[in-house]
């Protein structure tokens, strides 16, 4: 039986995942919340890791010291930077981080993926009648949520998705030599905006500061509602996939 550790930033992420396999315990590893769960020839580890590269890192290097795992994934919703449609899979071949952070100074070190986890993760997909598109993905150390800076990453690095942890597990699965993969949903698109700066909700207070944005700017409720949509797709999308990828695992 492969051991399966997952990656996933927020809760809403985990939940797309957890539903796609039996769940049979309910942890913290590694100061993270943890699902254990098992599904065909998968024994599972899905992990909350909180949003962004330094939680990612920390999360992951203290998980990698106390478990061994078959391969290592990223997983849950990314923002597309080529033509795409929500809820269509990204499958990361290799990732980078886009800008220097004190916790990743190296921006622009390639991260490869595992060519047989791609691979299987461009299979499942396929099996599952979803619509997948391989390529470089980028990591970035905060919420882009202008279509403008969306389009200026997309052509300064070619990459077809964009998320803010897949380099931080990249790394440090690298260091472990453990295969890593990254296989995440669309959940918004090159050319719109985000409904509101979403890194107002990161900070101290975050959510009261989102509340009084909204409140502030109507037309940001009517496009939350679109943007939860999307994610709701971009949810379903994740669960189908995994419950293929699981049952085909060997």
């Amino acid at each position: 039986m492969k051991q399966v550790g997952i990656f996933t930033a927020t809760r809403w992420e985990l939940a797309a995942v957890r539903r796609a396999f039996l769940i049979e315990e309910k942890t913290r590893v590694g100061g993270a919340r943890c699902v254990i769960g098992r599904r065909g020839n998968g024994r599972l580890f899905l992990f909350q890791t909180g949003v962004g590269t330094a939680k990612a890192e920390a999360v992951c290097r203290r998980v990698f010291v106390s478990h061994t795992f078959d391969l290592a994934i990223s997983s849950g919703f990314a923002c597309a930077l080529t033509a795409s449609h929500v809820g269509e899979l990204l499958i990361g071949t290799e990732v980078i981080m886009h800008q220097a952070t004190a916790r990743q100074p190296d921006a622009g070190r390639v991260i490869p993926g595992a060519g047989e986890v791609a691979a299987a993760t461009a299979r499942a997909a396929a099996a599952a009648g979803l619509p997948a598109r391989a390529g470089r993905f980028v990591t970035v150390p905060r919420v882009v949520w202008r279509a403008e800076e969306k389009r200026d990453i997309a052509a300064g690095t070619g990459a077809v998705g964009l998320d803010m942890e897949s380099a931080a597990v990249g790394a440090a699965a690298l260091e472990r030599n453990i295969p890593f993969g990254i296989v995440r949903a669309v959940s918004d698109l090159l050319d719109e905006d985000l409904p509101f700066d979403f890194n107002l909700l990161l900070g101290p207070c975050g959510w009261a500061r989102g509340t009084i944005t909204c409140l502030a700017r109507p037309s940001s409720l009517i496009a939350l509602s679109r943007f939860r949509a999307q994610t709701a797709l971009a949810s379903e999308r994740m669960t189908r996939f995994w419950e293929r990828f699981l049952d085909e695992l060997d």
